[in-house]
C-alpha cells in the first residue's frame, strides 16, 4: 500500500513546492514594483508607447518620459493630424517648437484648430487660418496667413500676449474672450482634442 501511494506523494510534494515558488516570485515582483526600485523592469516589450501610458502599481509613467531618444510630441501631433486627414500633416514639429517658444501647452493650438476648422479643412480659401483667428460674426474672409507656420506663430504670440498674460490659461478661460458666445461647447471640444492627441 505504501509503495503504491509513494509516487503520488512525490508528485503532490513537487506541485506544492512549485506553487509556493511561483507565489513567492509574484509577491517579490509586486514588492519590487511598489518600492519603485526597478520601475521599467516588468513593462511589456510589446507595448506601444504612443498608444497609452504604461502603469505600474503606485506610479504612472508618462508616455513622453518613456521616450528618451527623441521628443515624441511632434510625432503625436502628426499622428493626430493624419488621423483626421488634416491638410496640416507634417506641422507637428512646428506646433511643438512654437508652443515651447511661447510657453504654451503643446497640445493647445492643434486642439483649437480641431475645434475651429476640423484641423484646417474648413477655412476661408487660401487663408491658412485653421484657428478662426480674427474671423468675426458676419464676415466671410477673416485673417489670412502666408502658410501654416506663419499662422501657428501669429496665433501663439497672440495667445501669449492677449490671453496668458491676462491669466486666461485654460480652454475654459480662453473661451471667455476667444469665443464669448459659446455655451461651453468650445472648451469641451478643445479639451477633447487635447486628450485625443495623447491617446
Amino acid at each position: 500500500m505504501l509503495r503504491a501511494t509513494a509516487p503520488f506523494f512525490y508528485i503532490f510534494a513537487w506541485l506544492l513546492i512549485s506553487f509556493t515558488i511561483l507565489l513567492s516570485l509574484v509577491w517579490l515582483t509586486i514588492r519590487v514594483n511598489q518600492t519603485n526600485n526597478f520601475p521599467y523592469l516588468f513593462l511589456s516589450a510589446s507595448r506601444n508607447v504612443f498608444d497609452s501610458p504604461s502603469k505600474i502599481p503606485g506610479e504612472t509613467i508618462n508616455v513622453l518620459a518613456a521616450v528618451k531618444a527623441a521628443d515624441a510630441r511632434p510625432v503625436l501631433i502628426d499622428r493626430f493630424l493624419a488621423k483626421h486627414n488634416s491638410p496640416m500633416i507634417g506641422q507637428g514639429e512646428t506646433f511643438v517648437e512654437i508652443a515651447d517658444q511661447y510657453g504654451l501647452d503643446w497640445k493647445l493650438l492643434p486642439a483649437i484648430a480641431f475645434q475651429e476648422s476640423s484641423l484646417g479643412k474648413k477655412i476661408p480659401d487660401g487663408s491658412y487660418n485653421p484657428f478662426g483667428w480674427a474671423i468675426y460674426s458676419g464676415e466671410s474672409s477673416g485673417a489670412e496667413f502666408e502658410n501654416w507656420k506663419h499662422s501657428i506663430e501669429i496665433v501663439a504670440r497672440g495667445l501669449k500676449t492677449n490671453y496668458f498674460s491676462q491669466g486666461l490659461t485654460t480652454p475654459e478661460k480662453i473661451m471667455t474672450k476667444y469665443t464669448p458666445n459659446s455655451n461651453g461647447s468650445w472648451a469641451v471640444g478643445v479639451r477633447f482634442a487635447m486628450g485625443e492627441i495623447i491617446q
